[in-house]
Parts: C-alpha cells; sequence; structure tokens
C-alpha cells in the first residue's frame, strides 16, 4: 500500500492569477460544460435495489450546472500551462447531487483531449507531439516547482492509499514528476462564502507521469476503499496538466474501477478508474504496443458493509402466477408479499482486444491467456467474437483475499484491453453470469440460497444453468419432467410422485422453452398438482422469459435449462455438464442443430442404430427415440461429451462391452469393434470443428475459463 502526498493547489498559480483563483470573493461563472447525471434508476446504499430517482420527472434533463472557479474553466481548457496549469469547479448544490455524491455506487466521470482550444472556442483535438511527453524540466523552473508538489505512488497499478492526512510526510526520498492530476474537491476546501480556500488541496489525486495523443477518462469514485466512506461532502473537482488539454465531458456514472484501452486507430482511447484514494494511472495505457502487466482492484463489497454478498432465501409464497400476470394471483402476491432484496454484487471484468478478432479451423492454434487473481490461477481460451469475460466477485472471497485483489498476468499483450469491477443489483430470480468452467468450483457457500444456484451461461445467456445441491433436490425440481421429456412411454405424459417414485430420472438434467411451456401448460389445464419446487420452477422460467404467458395459454418463450448436483464427484460434474450444455446450444444455436441434422445423416445406419439401441436398452437411460430431435441431439451430446482420445475407447472398450448390448445387439456391438468406432470419431470431429470455429468449443470442452488454486510456492508473496 503506497502513501498519497495532498497537491497543493496555492502554490502552483501565478501571482495575481492565484490571488484571482483562490480569493474568497470571487464569483463562479457558469461553465462551458454541464454535469451529466446517470439516466437509470439508482441504488439506494442502505436499501439494496431501491430506486432513488424513480418519478422524478421535475428533472427529465438529467443534468446539472457546473461553476467555473478559474479562467480555464470557463473555457474548459488548459491552453497555456505554463501560464496557468489548472481547471477548477464546483457542483450545482442539490439534494438530487448529493443522493449521487454520497453513494458508493457513483463516480464522477471527466473525459479529456489532448491540445488546447482553438481560436473559436472549440477543443482542438490536436494529437499530442513526442515534446508533449518530455522531461518536465523542460518546462522551466516555474514548471519543476510545480512538480515538486506532485505525488509519487512507485507502482504502475491501480493504486488504492490508506487515509493519509492532507499534509501528511511523504514516504519517498525522491519527488517523480507528474504530467497531470485530478482530484475530488471537499467541502473543507471552500470557505463560507463559496470560495476556494488558499490552502486547498487535492488530498488523493489520480495522476499520471505522461499522456498520450488519444483522448482519455478518468473515473473517480466518491468513497475511499478501506473506509467505504468519505469524510467530507464533495463539492467540485481540479484539474492539473503541463501540457495543453481540454475537458469535453463531465458525468456522475456507476462507480467502476480499472482500466480500458482501446488500440482501434479511428477510436484510441484510454479509460482508467480510481477509488476516492486516488492512483497513477499506469504509463503503459498510454504506449501503442503494452499492457498493465499488474492491476490491484479494490473490493467493492468493503465500500458498503450493508450490501456483501447477503443471502437472499428464496421465498415461494410470491407463488408463480404473478410472474405470468394473472390479476388475481397478482394481488394475492401483493397480501402475501415477503422482503426479499436484491442482492448488490461485484463482478470484474477481462476485456479482449476488439481489433484483433479471433479467426480460429479445425487446425488453428486457439490462443489462451492466463492470469494469477489472489491465490488462485485463471486460464482463458480467447474465442471469436468474445471480448470479455465476467468473474462474480464471490469466486475471490477467500482469506487470501482482503481489501484488494491482485490481477497479474505473466506477459504483457496477449489480446487483452483492459480489467474493470463493478457492482451490479441482482434480484433473487436472476441468474449470475458465469462460464460453465468456473461453476463446478463455485464456493457453495456463497450461493443465494441453499438447494441450489443459478447460472446464466455468458456465451449462451438464454441457456440456464442449475447446480443443486444433490439428486434429491435436483429430482423434486426436474424428475416428472425428465418423464414428460424423454422416458419411453411416459412422453406427454403427467405422471404422479407415486407412479415414478420406483424409477430412476437422471443424474442431470436439459429442456428446452418449447418443452417446458408444454408441461406448464398442460399441468395448469389439467389442474394436476405440481410440487412446491416445480412451482419455484415454473415461476424462475416466467422470470426469465423461458416460458411466457399469452392468450392461448402458457407458451415458449426463448432459452433452455440443463442442471447438475452437488452430489456427483467433481469429474463426473465435468463430463455432466459438458454433456448438458452441449444440449443447451442445440437447444437455441439452429445452424449447429442443423450441422448435427447434416451429420446424422451422413454417419452408417449401423452406428447410428447402435447408439439408438444404447439409449433404448440403458436402463437408466430409455429414451423415446421415436422422437428425431431428441435422438439427434443426443447422438451429439454422446459423442461430444468427450475429447477425440477418449471418444474410441468408450465406445469400443465400455459401451460395447455391457451386457446389455452384448446380449440384444451382438452384431451391432461387433461392427462398433471391428471399425474401432471410426463412424463416431469422423461424426463427433465434424461437429466439433464446427463448434471450434464459430465458438472457440470443442469436443471435450465447452469452457472458455478455468480457475484453480495455485500451488502454494506459486503465490506471490506482496507483504
Amino acid at each position: 500500500m503506497n502513501d498519497m502526498r495532498p497537491v497543493s493547489i496555492k502554490n502552483l498559480f501565478i501571482g495575481s492569477l492565484l490571488v484571482c483563483l483562490i480569493c474568497a470573493s470571487c464569483t463562479a461563472a457558469e461553465a462551458p460544460l454541464v454535469l451529466e447525471l446517470p439516466q437509470e434508476a439508482v441504488l439506494h446504499t442502505a436499501q439494496p435495489g431501491e430506486h432513488l430517482m424513480e418519478d422524478r420527472a421535475e428533472y427529465p434533463p438529467h443534468t446539472t450546472p457546473l461553476k467555473a472557479l478559474n479562467k480555464n474553466a470557463r473555457r474548459g481548457a488548459i491552453t497555456d500551462p505554463e501560464k496557468s496549469p489548472w481547471l477548477t469547479y464546483t457542483f450545482e448544490k442539490s439534494p438530487e447531487l448529493y443522493a449521487f455524491t454520497e453513494s458508493p455506487y457513483y463516480a464522477l466521470e471527466l473525459e479529456f483531449v489532448p491540445g488546447g482550444m482553438d481560436a473559436d472556442g472549440t477543443a482542438a483535438q490536436r494529437a499530442a507531439s513526442p515534446a508533449d511527453n518530455v522531461s518536465p524540466d523542460s518546462h522551466g523552473a516555474a514548471g519543476s516547482e510545480q512538480h515538486a508538489m506532485l505525488p509519487y505512488t512507485g507502482d504502475t497499478v491501480l493504486h488504492q492509499a490508506g487515509a493519509m492526512p492532507v499534509n501528511g510526510a511523504h514516504p519517498h526520498t525522491t519527488a517523480v514528476p507528474e504530467v497531470f492530476a485530478v482530484g475530488l474537491l471537499y467541502a473543507g476546501d471552500f470557505s463560507a462564502s463559496g470560495g476556494l480556500k488558499k490552502d486547498a488541496t487535492l488530498r488523493h489525486p489520480v495522476t499520471a507521469q505522461r499522456i498520450g495523443r488519444q483522448r482519455f477518462t478518468v473515473s473517480i469514485g466518491f468513497t475511499r476503499t478501506g473506509s467505504g466512506i468519505q469524510p467530507e461532502a464533495v463539492y467540485g473537482f481540479a484539474v492539473y496538466s503541463q501540457q495543453p488539454l481540454t475537458l469535453i465531458r463531465a458525468a456522475i456514472v456507476p462507480v467502476k474501477y480499472g482500466w480500458l484501452k482501446n488500440t482501434a486507430k479511428d477510436t484510441e482511447a484510454v479509460w482508467y478508474g480510481a477509488a476516492a484514494d486516488g492512483g497513477l494511472i499506469p504509463q503503459e495505457l498510454f504506449s501503442e504496443t503494452e499492457t498493465p502487466v499488474r492491476t490491484e482492484l479494490p473490493r467493492l463489497t468493503l465500500l458498503s458493509p450493508s450490501v456483501r454478498f447477503a443471502a437472499a432465501p428464496y421465498m415461494d409464497n410470491t407463488a408463480a402466477a404473478h410472474a405470468e400476470g394473472t390479476a388475481v394471483e397478482a394481488r394475492k402476491i401483493e397480501a402475501t408479499k415477503t422482503t426479499v432484496p436484491d442482492t448488490v454484487r461485484e463482478r470484474i471484468v477481462l476485456h479482449f482486444d476488439s481489433s484483433a478478432p479471433i479467426d480460429l479451423t479445425a487446425r488453428k492454434r486457439q490462443p489462451r491467456l492466463s492470469f494469477r487473481c489472489g491465490d488462485q490461477q485463471l486460464s482463458v481460451y480467447r474465442a471469436p467474437n468474445i471480448y470479455q469475460l465476467t468473474l462474480d466477485g464471490s469466486l475471490f472471497s477467500g482469506a487470501a483475499v482482503s481489501d484488494t485483489l491482485a490481477i497479474e498476468q505473466p506477459t504483457t499483450g496477449n489480446g487483452w484491453s483492459g480489467i474493470t469491477v463493478e457492482y451490479y443489483s441482482l434480484p433473487p430470480l436472476k441468474p449470475i453470469m458465469a462460464d460453465p468452467g468456473l461453476i463446478v468450483p463455485w464456493p457453495q457457500e456463497k450461493w443465494r440460497r441453499q438447494s441450489y444456484e443459478l447460472f446464466s451461461w455468458e456465451l449462451f445467456p438464454s441457456v440456464l444453468i442449475f447446480d443443486f445441491a444433490d439428486y434429491a433436490v435436483q429430482d423434486a425440481y426436474l424428475k416428472r419432467l425428465a418423464f414428460f421429456a424423454e422416458k419411453k412411454g411416459y412422453t406427454g405424459k403427467l405422471i404422479s410422485d407415486s407412479a415414478m417414485s420406483a424409477f430412476h430420472g437422471f443424474n442431470a438434467h436439459d429442456y428446452r422453452a418449447e418443452t417446458l411451456a408444454a408441461f406448464f401448460d398442460k399441468a395448469e389445464h389439467e389442474n394436476f398438482p405440481l410440487n412446491e419446487s416445480e412451482r419455484q420452477l415454473r415461476t424462475v422460467l416466467f422470470h426469465n422469459g423461458i416460458i411466457v404467458r399469452t392468450e392461448r395459454g402458457i407458451e415458449a418463450g426463448h432459452g433452455a435449462i440443463i442442471s447438475i448436483s452437488r452430489q456427483s464427484t467433481q469429474s463426473i460434474r465435468y463430463r455432466l455438464l459438458t454433456h448438458e450444455c452441449l444440449h443447451g446450444i442445440y437447444f437455441t444455436e439452429e445452424r449447429f442443430r442443423e450441422t448435427v441434422a447434416a451429420v446424422f445423416q451422413q454417419t452408417d445406419p449401423r452406428a447410428r442404430l447402435f447408439l439408438r439401441r444404447y439409449f433404448e436398452l440403458y436402463p437408466s437411460l430409455q429414451y423415446d427415440t421415436d422422437d428425431s430431435y431428441l435422438l439427434q441431439n443426443e447422438f451429439m451430446a454422446y459423442l461430444l461429451q468427450q475429447n477425440s482420445s477418449q471418444l474410441r475407447p468408450y465406445y469400443v472398450d465400455r459401451i460395447s462391452w455391457l451386457r446389455v448390448m452384448n446380449k440384444a445387439e451382438p452384431e451391432l456391438r461387433a461392427y462398433i469393434r471391428k471399425t474401432d468406432a471410426e463412424d463416431f470419431m469422423q461424426a463427433a470431429e465434424q461437429m466439433s470443428a464446427f463448434l471450434y470455429t464459430r465458438w472457440g468449443l470443442k469436443a471435450g470442452r465447452i469452457t472458455l475459463a478455468a480457475l484453480s488454486p495455485l500451488a502454494p510456492a506459486a503465490v506471490p508473496d506482496n507483504r
């Protein structure tokens, strides 16, 4: 943890200009920019999910004035840094504004363009010359004095300093000059009459030792990471620059920390977000090719203890039909409504370079990035048209992670373009966005309810993934559906608990929207008594648009569900999740279904019949193979659930030796062994090639991310 030295505003002004700027009697003027306010509803700090701005029609523009405190601010630009290197502003005082500046969920965001103002008063937006980033000594003695007042953090990482006295001693012996600084101004920086005090300082500035040619944005959260509070009300902000600079936008936005770098030639830009503690913008962001190797992200849950990952228990006395929209049941819900607040969580997002798209063929090696995240190793495959990976904060909630999370890539470059951490609101019935590779090791103690956790596949968001606590819970939700959808002799029927009690369902499940809608519509029209878990499932499906209510009844929306259980061993969980996720793709991607159908028809009829008979004969399966959609879907999943090296022995050495297959189909068994399952190998290769080229997935691997503990010797000592 590095300390920040205050930046003295007073000492950086010259002669009469200094007096004019800091005099309490100076009158603030209307700035050329307004302060933009968020258009969306905002979260209340004490009650997550409550909307502060709801029904506030008196503020339709969602802007508030900025008041300029010096000549540069009235123009919105620093045109002659040697003469005056400052922009200073104060906010319009209003309850509306304070609702944002006093919240841990918001930040001040400022966008800059290197260059001053043209003669007509517009931003020049010129590219910075190489001379703009030379040694600060070139600015003369006055410039050197100014540099001596600026802080040095010592790291090219997202810096987080502790609460330091305004005039606290500098921890470093060498003062490294800064080119740029920006920070918040607080109530204590202003006199009673509203003027800036002579001893006003930037207590925790965001600084840069160089500025590039591109436009850049700095975002400063209104709270400090260590305490989650701010010592005083935020009254304004100040900007310091040693090279010409134009402020083109000021806005209050949802808080986000980290960095982003867009390298596309036509839209080259840099974004950096820090807490109110301040920070040092990594120099790599202003280079053409480099990216920061290490980033320290503040843990947002520490900013507001009242909204840490509080479990939101599932309350089903709200009844399914509220989501279905019937008036009678909606009134019932309102009368018995339980308070299940939205949970406010943090998520970390890895961003990838969109200017260098990934192009995969069946024989082209897939790029893979590796990161250290706290005490864990994160591996990420790059995929076509996929430019971000979301990591929920609960993945990094172990004892090894305290107030910061260090993200480190051993090598620079490799196609990543940023990392951010932010809040998001998650209603109890909404899924957590995640790659399937992160679900298997997900900490169960961080589930929002004891019975299951609900996820959405980031690559295919309409595919919901249930991870159940055990088989019994899973059966309560899905066993009757299994018979209705897939079991031979039972498809299309609603069977009683007693009728299915003697039979096995499945260890994992998959159902498309059409099947789910048919099941619940039939149950409603026949007044069939669904159990509590099935009613809860119906509510979840309505809430997420997988089934919808129309005037004709319950119909299919868009998407599918799949499930696994914690009762399975970890290796089996991976296999089952792979199998079920393949079904999820089949359900939701028409091009993939077409590919599977073509491969199915091309496969030797004897190989197809072998699989069909296996599906019919194996006791725990007993699929309705007269359903061609189901047959082709399972044909695909059973061929792609393992990689190519495992497929041949799976069928030659295992399935073909099953007693039930040897007894019922000896000739088909002999054919598979004689051909060494070559038909299956060719079919799997064709389908896998489609997955690989289109989404970067392949047989035996439907994940893009994997998270695993670092070996003790590999965990860096950051003390």
